[in-house]
């Protein structure tokens, strides 16, 4: 669990980039999970908070200028509660006939 203050990895030796670079990974690698944003949020990441506890944790995206919550997740029970989800099915969508060419359609 990481997160990072930027992204940007400036020109240094072996040794301090090396450590610079693992952090950078390390933060892609856990979507910059976190007690609250990283200061190094640009527009289309995807962070997560984890001040709610394991049962609790937000999942986000930034758009430029603010977080989106897109959902909870918890981790407990392994659910995911999408935020302001719908479903919208065509009134003569049928799951056993599939091969209508009738499309299932699932708005966010």
């Amino acid at each position: 669990m990481s997160q990072v203050s930027d992204v940007s990895i400036a020109n240094q030796g072996f040794s301090a980039f090396r450590t610079e670079l693992n952090n950078i990974l390390g933060a892609l690698n856990t979507t910059s999970i976190g007690a609250s944003a990283p200061a190094s949020l640009a527009a289309g990441s995807l962070w997560v908070d984890t001040s709610g506890g394991v049962t609790a944790y937000k999942l986000y995206f930034y758009d430029g200028s603010d977080s989106i919550e897109m959902g909870t997740i918890n981790t407990t029970a392994n659910t995911v509660d999408w935020t302001d989800s719908s479903v919208t099915v065509a009134a003569d969508w049928i799951p056993a006939t599939c091969g209508t060419g009738k499309a299932m359609v699932m708005g966010f």
